[in-house]
């Protein structure tokens, strides 16, 4: 695999995002989405940065973060399965054992739409000069009841509906 580490990263997001603890702590306002979101990256970062690690202490940084930065203990024994199955991935992963892996991969629950951040909108940059306007911009505006009290508008496709 060429970049097993951004791969990995989309397992930990998979499998994070059927996390029913983080689900929760997000759902009860113990962490916002984006905290959710990084939780992913740092610990996928932990895993590529620290050699030997095994259930038991993988299972310890998810508790661990899930207490300090979410104020949420994990009284059931999901961290230590999350760990299981992480540790699985990366195993894979750092043996290069791609068709394992994607195979593995797609045997997992998809990925919940609670985890993913909105994608930022594309918009087109207009610029109006409302102190400038000539006096056919005034009618138009008057006319159009779209227009609210700050001067936006609303604009309606120029297609036709049938």
């Amino acid at each position: 695999m060429a970049d097993t580490q951004k791969f990995f990263l989309t397992i930990t997001q998979r499998i994070f995002s059927n996390w029913t603890a983080l689900k929760l702590a997000v759902e009860h306002g113990m962490c916002s989405k984006d905290n959710a979101v990084e939780f992913c990256t740092y610990v996928t970062d932990v895993l590529y940065l620290n050699d030997g690690l095994d259930v038991s202490k993988v299972a310890a940084i998810l508790e661990d973060y899930m207490d300090d930065c979410f104020s949420t203990e994990i009284e059931d024994d999901s961290a230590r399965e999350v760990a299981d199955i992480l540790l699985q991935f990366y195993r894979y992963c750092i043996e290069g054992n791609e068709s394992t892996a994607r195979t593995e991969f797609e045997k997992l629950p998809p990925l919940q739409s609670w985890l993913l951040l909105p994608q930022p909108v594309q918009h087109s940059h207009v610029t109006t000069n409302y102190d400038n306007k000539s006096s056919s911009d005034e009618d138009m505006d008057s006319n159009n009841e779209n227009t609210n009290e700050e001067g936006w508008m609303t604009v309606k496709s120029g297609r036709r509906r049938r």
